[in-house]
């Protein structure tokens, strides 16, 4: 398909016809969005009764697990303190390297979405140039119909303008001069 100016009209058509065909799909679904739908609510049923027995369970083991914590905690604490200062040298070496990098990981991420939405612009395009060729073979009669009488009702808009015109100035022209006259003088 060559670009033309058409295009752009083309991918909306496109994506229209791609909304259509997903809306036509959708009864088809609708059983087995149901059946999902059932499943859940189930689950869901089942979760919720659980919930009591292990909010209780959570109160009882809440103080042992405390105790614990308090336990370890000086220790991660010591852990954390001896890892501080090679976990800060590491990210000192590592992080101009790693603000280079971006720029040029941006550019890439943006030439694939580029072309990513290029080849979908195409894609949605050529679907739109399809079902607009579909449209006109199946509705071409109606489309000359309207057409006609489109076409018909425009000549005889012209044909009594050009007659309201023509009766204008033969009145004009039938009137005696002194009328047309004040009616100049007036304006």
């Amino acid at each position: 398909m060559s670009q033309n100016n058409a295009t752009p009209l083309y991918a909306v058509a496109g994506a229209a016809d791609l909304a259509v065909a997903a809306l036509r799909e959708l009864p088809a679904h609708a059983p087995v969005l149901a059946q999902r739908a059932e499943i859940l609510g189930g689950q869901v049923r089942d979760r919720l009764a659980e919930l009591p027995a292990d909010l209780q369970k959570l109160r009882a083991e809440l103080p042992a697990d405390l105790q614990k914590l308090r336990a370890e905690l000086p220790a991660d604490l010591q852990k954390l303190r001896a890892e501080l200062p090679t976990d800060v040298q590491k990210l000192r070496t590592d992080l101009p390297t790693l603000v280079q990098d971006v720029p040029a990981k941006v550019r890439k991420y943006a030439a694939e979405l580029a072309g990513d939405l290029s080849e979908t612009y195409a894609e949605l395009a050529a679907r739109g140039e399809e079902a607009v060729g579909r449209f006109r073979r199946e509705h071409a009669g109606t489309v000359d119909t309207v057409a006609e009488t489109v076409a018909e009702t425009v000549a005889d808009a012209a044909e009594k303008a050009a007659d309201a015109a023509d009766r204008v100035a033969d009145e004009i022209a039938d009137a005696p001069k002194s009328a047309r006259t004040r009616g100049t003088a007036a304006s």
